[in-house]
């Protein structure tokens, strides 16, 4: 049997809907590359460009679950969503990251013990996320 957190959360949706059965989340902040060599010099150069915010959220799938069931329903949708990942849990002074992002798509996977597992994409907006304690 699988070993399940017990302290991080997630909620998503403009109500609020805390997301079940979560496994993991990660969060990135990259720039784009841009390829600013110039011929004739020996060594490439390249500088930032616009910046790429995304999460990536790994479930254990429950299709009962109603944040999860508001990320499907979301995907493709060009309506940005509010999300909070708490990943200490609720509590005041706890870091949390809060923003805005889009369902870009889902896969689920199916492990030979049985469990179903459920990976969705959320691009941010053009804000990204932010951290902030929690009030």
């Amino acid at each position: 049997m699988a070993k399940k957190g017990s302290l991080g959360t997630i909620q998503w949706g403009d109500t609020p809907t805390a997301v079940g059965e979560v496994r993991s989340w990660r969060y990135g902040d990259e720039p784009a590359e841009i390829d600013t060599t110039v011929m004739g010099t020996g060594n490439a150069r390249f500088q930032p460009g616009a910046r790429r915010h995304q999460v990536e959220v790994e479930l254990f799938f429950e299709y009962a679950d109603a944040g999860q069931a508001l990320i499907i329903a979301q995907n493709g949708s060009d309506t940005p969503q509010s999300i909070t990942l708490r990943p200490q849990g609720a509590g005041s002074t706890l870091p949390e990251l809060t923003g805005k992002t889009y369902v870009m798509g889902y896969t689920t996977e199916a492990a030979a013990d049985g469990a179903i597992e459920m990976t969705a994409t959320l691009p941010a907006d053009e804000n990204g996320l932010a951290w902030s304690a929690q009030a």
